[in-house]
């Protein structure tokens, strides 16, 4: 009788056990399902309703700590790697909503609030509180009000003119005429400005006696290539998307945390052939020069400015003046640019310091930081011509490169590196605090710009020895600096997967040896490649013609990107399903489009610009 009962009781237990299993179950299936993003379609609703209202907004639920769906939810939103279910973001085209369209007056948001709500009431039987981000409505669709029309006109006739000076000079040139009359700046300003002068420059295979650099083009290029694609699938993270939960899986795989290190240091590639290019160059000009005074200095700066600005400032001037106008419906409200308000930072090369969670033309951070950091260098490699002052200045820069990231991390109680907790992807990264304090300052990346130097360096002295490799033990220094470059960035996925509540020194300690691996081991590699013999097969395919002319365009390409990305971004006015044919779309779309813009940047603006300022200066400084 008393083991009758006993069974008993223990089936029923294990019955309501398997019915709470199969609930939660239940409940996590249907959590796993719910619709981040619920948008009405926004063309339709401009294509029917010639008065339209269109509505972005977040829903908010409301906790309702008597439901076991809220429970869930909350449960399910607090893994760092899943959205945040208890916002919903909402696209609502008003009239749709409305109970009658004979009234006459409207109180938008009420009707907005009202709509919304029985939206998600209807689906969950959940409150909700809204907070509007965006509405466009049929009278403002054109509305242009926010762009300046001194800014766009001047935009539009120095484009006109460049054009037109680029059209007379190549016919001019091409005539050969032989004008008696003209200046020199004149017939400097036709040959600098001729297109088939300048595309044989673009192919032209330059060569330096005694240096065998040729390799960091192709990895210069190779490097732009990777950023690119990285940066033209990006955005899809914060795009409405009808499969959230096929993203949400891609970011809990093992993989990730990996991918994530490699698609956050990639930049670092540029810092390092910054430096050793700066390195080279300085020790090359200045071999026979027995006295370098702050002349030398202001002249390099001069011819750096040369380099980078005349193109720097014509798409500045874009992104303040045509850029807000590239927008159609309500996801373009989310990629917006500072240009018009913020330029100034970007043309003193301040940006990754003044303002920088609103910054003009997003990438160009590194564009500041190079600067600075190229400065620096030039100022310590002229320090380090004095014997004395050799030694303590390497000593300096290899404990800034790990000490500082540490300290850096370790006050602002900051994670090893970039975590992507999607709970919060729908923030700009712009706005993270890892993001602005290390990985924009040039505090914290100019470990891997002296790294980068101190190669430089090396090479230079030893680029005539025929036992460098052998000297420098890079048959050994190579193998261990990849295997600890690969060692560090799988360690990533024994990271925490939220952020610690306190400030962590291993964490602090491990995140700045990870950064410098992206400095140690491509400074190593880039050495080892500089004495490879040259039929090495990995040099010549560094050297190779095409990553030539990719190198010459990767400034152009730099540039540009962030406008064509976004542009193309902003006209997606439907959520997207994520999926591989969605990514391939969209990058290949942008890639083709940003060389294509890139390149007529190059032959119309950058080079010709570049050689005739160059040539200007030249002779005046000469008749000086």
């Amino acid at each position: 009788m008393f083991t009758l009962k006993y069974r008993s009781i223990t089936s029923i237990l294990l019955v309501l056990f398997v019915i709470k299993a199969y609930c939660s179950v239940s409940f996590a299936n249907q959590i796993e399902l719910m619709q981040i993003y619920r948008y009405d379609d926004y063309e339709e609703c401009r294509r029917t309703y010639s008065d339209f209202v269109y509505c972005n907004a977040i829903s908010q639920i409301v906790p309702a700590f008597d439901s076991k769906i809220w429970t869930s939810i909350q449960e399910y939103s607090t893994h760092p790697r899943h959205f945040d279910r208890r916002a919903i973001e909402t696209g609502t085209c008003l009239q749709k909503c409305r109970r009658t369209m004979q009234s006459v007056e409207h109180n938008l948001l009420t009707e907005l609030h009202e709509c919304v709500e029985t939206k998600i009431w209807s689906q969950y039987e959940l409150n909700s509180s809204i907070n509007v981000l965006n509405c466009i409505t049929a009278e403002e669709l054109n509305d242009t009000s926010e762009t300046s029309g001194v800014a766009r006109l001047a935009f539009l006739f120095i484009s006109i003119g460049i054009i037109m000076l680029v059209i007379f000079a190549t016919v001019y040139d091409g005539l050969n005429t032989n004008d008696p009359t003209e200046t020199l700046a004149t017939t400097k300003l036709i040959q600098s400005f001729s297109i088939s002068r300048n595309l044989s420059t673009l192919i032209d295979r330059e060569t330096k006696s005694g240096m065998n650099l040729r390799h960091l083009d192709g990895i210069r290029a190779l490097t732009m290539i990777i950023i690119l694609l990285t940066h033209s699938s990006i955005p899809l993270i914060r795009m409405p998307l009808k499969n959230a939960n096929d993203l949400e899986a891609q970011f809990n795989q093992p993989w990730f945390p990996i991918a994530m290190a490699g698609n956050t240091y990639t930049v670092q590639l540029f810092f390092v052939i910054g430096g050793l290019l700066l390195a080279v160059n300085i020790l090359e000009q200045t071999k026979n020069c027995k006295r370098i005074g702050v002349a030398y200095f202001f002249e390099r700066v001069k011819i750096r400015l040369i380099r980078i600005l005349p193109l720097y400032i014509f798409v500045i001037l874009f992104h303040a003046s045509w850029y807000p106008r590239m927008k159609e419906g309500l996801i373009g409200n989310r990629f917006r640019d500072y240009c018009t308000i913020n330029w100034w930072t970007n043309v003193f090369f301040i940006n990754n310091y003044i303002n920088p969670s609103e910054p003009c033309i997003q990438f160009s951070w590194y564009l500041g930081a190079d600067f600075q950091l190229y400065l620096l260098g030039t100022i310590l490699m002229l320090l380090m011509r004095i014997p004395r002052l050799f030694k303590p200045i390497v000593i300096c820069m290899t404990i800034t490169a790990f000490v500082v990231p540490i300290g850096i991390i370790y006050r602002y109680h900051l994670d090893a590196t970039v975590m992507m907790i999607l709970r919060h992807v729908l923030q700009e990264i712009r706005t993270l605090p890892y993001y602005l304090h290390v990985y924009i300052p040039s505090e914290t990346n100019a470990g891997n710009y002296f790294f980068g130097m101190l190669a430089g360096i090396t090479y230079y002295h030893l680029k005539d020895n025929p036992n460098a490799k052998s000297i420098l033990k890079l048959n050994f220094i190579l193998p261990a600096s990849a295997f600890m470059f690969i060692l560090l960035n799988t360690l990533t996925i024994m990271l925490p997967s939220d952020h610690i509540n306190q400030p962590s020194l291993s964490l602090a300690i491990y995140g700045s040896l990870l950064k410098s691996a992206w400095g140690i081991f491509p400074s190593v590699l880039l050495v080892y490649l500089a004495f490879q013999e040259k039929h090495s097969l990995l040099v010549n395919f560094l050297q190779h013609p095409i990553l030539l002319v990719g190198s010459k365009l990767s400034y152009s390409i730099y540039l540009v990107q962030y406008g064509i990305i976004y542009a193309v971004y902003k006209h997606i006015t439907y959520p997207l399903v994520y999926e591989s044919f969605t990514i391939i779309l969209f990058t290949a779309a942008i890639v083709n489009i940003t060389f294509c813009v890139a390149f007529m940047l190059h032959l119309f603006i950058e080079l010709p610009f570049n050689l005739f300022l160059k040539q200007i200066t030249r002779n005046e400084t000469a008749k000086k």
